[in-house]
């Protein structure tokens, strides 16, 4: 077996060189989210259905694989990828460190929506002249507005918000910047952005850590917050304090969210067979994900507890950091390397929260964005351009919003709506 590992600049045009030209390859990594898309991939015949190669050479991961995780990788009624397991749902929302959070009183019971923050962000401002209550990143903005946590399904993409309700049997779909919701919730970014509860000039993503651990924000909104999600934050922000953290949106899955890591065949492979018997090892044998995910044991990796799967770095650790468990399989397979993760048990209760979440009444559908490939890259422009301004709080929406709602029209966000209306209404009619 031979790895090819693309740099993630470089992804989108290797892929799209690769597949256009034919390459041979086995097993290719495939996402929603970048281009070329997994449905662009199936769709331009670039991979292979898997229904008889699971049935043939994956027993193991067919009885892993809670069954209706097959329907967010169908295109047709076949399966052309397989979800790696990781958390299926977005439960967006808070964290704050835990210092700051018992020195103004946050009590987590009282806070249900963004708006409950407002008397404890007030007090942080107040308090911490050299501290802002929440940091503020830039790239694809979230903050206040995360089109999940409104539950919104957002079945186009993230930046194009054609959206269903998650819990809307009807299936209708509309345009999430002419809610009420997203009306409401730009203005709450612009309160707070005025009130001075988050930095005027954005942190790059790059930046953030570094500005955490030096004291500079108490915390961030707009994140999945998951099961060891605050042990998480706290090594990764350099954090010698705890964290607490709070989920304000009720958890669905959707086919984003389950499909958002995927592993596929390529049409190319000259063995099949033998790539799907991989994937299937990939995401039900512990020590092959690892040796992929972490190295090799006494080089790269040492156990600390064998007992509780908690391992340390060992003395070569340095030279082998692919920090992609995600891309490679089920990170179910994962050992922990923190042993506050493992006494909290972070896999089971992951899967638990996976299980006991609702799926959206879209779960399975995907777009086809190729009837309006201009409007799309048109739209997506027009949101980058006032948008995201708006969704950061740094235009005012008194103004700004009817502009951006406009311009969303003449860039033809309307067409995009119908054609997802047309293309769900067609999936709708499969399932019955």
């Amino acid at each position: 077996m031979r790895l090819a590992p693309f740099e993630d600049a470089a992804f989108t045009e290797k892929m799209n060189l690769m597949m256009a030209a034919g390459e041979v390859c086995d097993i290719v990594w495939v996402a929603p989210w970048i281009s070329p898309t997994f449905s662009q991939l199936v769709i331009n015949g670039s991979l292979l259905p898997m229904d008889d190669l699971l049935q043939k050479n994956a027993a193991a991961l067919l009885k892993d694989m809670p069954p209706a995780a097959w329907d967010v990788t169908k295109i047709g009624g076949k399966i052309y990828a397989v979800p790696n397991q990781q958390i299926w749902v977005k439960p967006f929302g808070f964290f704050f460190r835990k210092d700051i959070a018992d020195k103004y009183g946050l009590d987590l019971a009282k806070i249900n929506k963004y708006e409950d923050l407002e008397p404890f962000l007030a007090a942080v401002k107040k308090g911490e002249p050299n501290m802002l209550p929440l940091v503020q990143t830039d790239g694809t903005p979230g903050n206040v507005w995360m089109v999940e946590t409104f539950g919104f399904d957002p079945v186009v993409t993230q930046d194009v918000q054609a959206v269903v309700r998650y819990d809307d049997k009807n299936l209708k779909v509309i345009n999430a910047y002419e809610s009420p919701e997203f009306k409401s919730a730009v203005e709450l970014a612009r309160k707070w952005y005025q009130a001075g509860y988050v930095n005027k000039d954005l942190v790059t993503r790059a930046e953030a850590p570094a500005a955490m651990k030096a004291g500079k924000f108490a915390g961030d909104i707009g994140l999945v917050v998951k099961p060891g999600g605050d042990t998480e934050i706290q090594k990764n922000n350099g954090l010698t304090v705890p964290v607490v953290q709070k989920s304000v949106t009720v958890p669905f899955m959707t086919t984003g969210a389950a499909s958002a890591t995927s592993t596929a065949i390529c049409k190319t492979s000259k063995n099949p067979d033998a790539a799907m018997q991989i994937i299937n090892l990939f995401n039900t044998d512990p020590e092959l994900y690892n040796l992929l995910a972490k190295g090799i044991e006494g080089k790269h990796w040492v156990w600390v507890d064998k007992d509780k799967k908690v391992i340390g770095p060992g003395p070569d650790a340095a030279n082998y950091k692919p920090g992609r468990d995600w891309m490679l399989g089920s990170i179910f397979n994962a050992y922990y390397v923190d042993a506050d993760q493992a006494a909290g048990d972070m896999i089971g209760a992951t899967k638990k929260l996976n299980a006991g979440s609702a799926p959206s009444t879209a779960l399975g559908f995907a777009f086809d964005p190729t009837p309006v490939k201009t409007e799309m890259a048109n739209v997506t422009n027009v949101v980058k351009e006032l948008g995201y301004p708006l969704i950061n709080g740094m235009a005012d929406p008194a103004t700004v919003l009817p502009e951006f709602q406009k311009k969303l029209k003449d860039a033809g966000m309307d067409k995009i709506v119908a054609e997802a209306q047309k293309q769900i209404d067609a999936w709708k009619a499969t399932k019955k």
